[in-house]
Parts: structure tokens; sequence; C-alpha cells
């Protein structure tokens, strides 16, 4: 069970009048290209802080923070909090009400994820960058623990089975690294502007490390992909350049009903 938090959370009334006096007062309007989505809803802040009080008293990262809201509530639970903001306007917001706890850098939240040697990731995630920021999170092996706000349709593309419409690249590359689960899902009525979409919570646990060659994977999953809907068969021998006979295994599946044990053999063979 999720820990129970140990404070009591503003209304959505007093989150939401806060988010749009304090836009207002900072001059700041929210940019599509920014992906800035501010979450005005209680509940959708308590799925992130519920889940991060597992790692109480650890260091930790967000990329993204916003207006931090979720900064300063997670400085409570977190030792120490490095937050990655773009917008240089909401990183001088946050340093502004962060406790001594929070380092603000001003920065791209991609390349911090790349290079970080925090060991715990968690992002109300801009939605324009979700897809790049999990494959960057699957290159850092000392990332361990990751908390994604993400577009509901990517969380479904991150969870879902062969055969299902949803599956596809993102859920091998997902699954391949990660045990990934859905915690919640936040209505798009819960973000300030609302978007045109509503969003999920998902949290990953590595479960394997990135290693040298593994681009090779991708590579595959690309090619493959382009053809999810012909037969797995023809498609792998072209992905390959192997022949048909040293395939046959693949029967008459099609690339979508492919699992993450059928790709690694695939990959087992290009070696």
């Amino acid at each position: 069970m999720a820990r129970r938090l140990q404070w009591t959370l503003p209304s959505r009334e007093e989150l939401l009048k806060w988010t749009v006096e304090t836009l207002r007062r900072l001059g700041v309007k929210p940019r599509d290209r920014l992906g800035q989505h501010f979450l005005v809803d209680p509940r959708g802040v308590a799925l992130f802080l519920e889940a991060l009080a597992k790692w109480e008293s650890s260091d930790m990262m967000e990329v993204g923070p916003g207006l931090g809201v979720l900064t300063v509530l997670a400085s409570h639970i977190a030792s120490r909090i490095v937050a990655v903001e773009i917008d240089p306007l909401l990183a001088s917001h946050i340093a502004s009400l962060a406790s001594d706890n929070v380092v603000v850098v001003r920065g791209d939240g991609l390349d911090h994820v790349t290079s970080t040697s925090i060991s715990v990731v968690y992002s109300n995630t801009p939605y324009n960058i979700s897809s790049q920021l999990i494959a960057r999170i699957a290159r850092n092996n000392r990332i361990t623990y990751s908390l994604l706000g993400v577009q509901l349709e990517l969380a479904k593309r991150m969870t879902a089975k062969p055969g299902e419409e949803d599956y596809g690249r993102l859920t091998l590359l997902a699954n391949r690294y990660f045990n990934v689960k859905l915690l919640g899902v936040i209505p798009w009525s819960s973000f300030y502007p609302e978007p045109e979409v509503s969003g999920a919570v998902v949290e990953m646990w590595r479960k394997r490390s990135w290693v040298e060659g593994d681009e090779s994977f991708e590579l595959l999953t690309r090619c493959l992909f382009s053809n999810r809907n012909k037969k797995a068969v023809k498609i792998a021998s072209k992905c390959l350049g192997v022949e048909l006979g040293k395939l046959s295994w693949l029967g008459e599946r099609r690339v979508r009903e492919l699992g993450l044990e059928d790709v690694e053999r695939l990959m087992d063979i290009a070696r």
C-alpha cells in the first residue's frame, strides 16, 4: 500500500488560483512548445508524492518542475532535490520558493538525465519530451527508479501486451530495461491550461543495465515496427539480412505479436 502523506494538500481551487496568479505575476504565458501544462489537482499531486515516499531521505532529480508545486512538497520527503528547469523565469521563481535542500539548475532536463548520478528521477513530464526522456533514462544505469507523468496514450504504449493496438517500439524499450507499472490516470481537466489529452503516472524500476552495443536493439525494433502488421519472418529477414529458414520459429506471427523474448532472440541471430 502507498504510504499516507503526513500533511494536508491544498484543494483544487487553491492550487488553480495560486497557479493562475503566479503565472500572471511572473508574466509567463504557458507555451505548448515547452509542454507547459501545470498540475492543479491534489489527487494527481498525491500520486507522485505517495510513490516518492518509498524513497524518503534519498537524493532526487526533478525534470521540468514548472512552478514548483511538486518540488516544494517533495522536499519534505527527499534528502536533496536537484530541480532542472529550462525556463529562466520559472527557474528563478522556484529558487525563491525552495527550501535549503533544493538545488535549482537552469538547463535542459534531457541533458542532465543523461549524466546524473542521482538514482531517483521524477517528472511531471512535458509531453513533448516524454519518449526522449524514457530513452535517456534507459541509457543511464545509475538511475534506479523513475516516476513519470506522461500522456495517457504513452502510458498505454509502455504497458501494452504483444498484439495489442498500443504495443510497439516504446513498449519493448521500456520493458527491456524496467519493470513498468501504471499508478493512476490524471484527467486532462486536472491541468492548467488544459491539454487535449489526459495524463497518467507510471513508475519504472530498473531490471537491466544498458550495455555497449544496445543501440542495435533500437535500430532493430525501429526496422521491425515500421512494418508492424506484416509477417514477422519476412520483415525480420530483411532487417537482419538473414535467410528465411533461420527464422522459421517465428511462424505466421505478425511483427506486432512478437514479445520481448522474440526480439532478444533476433538480437542473438544478428550477432
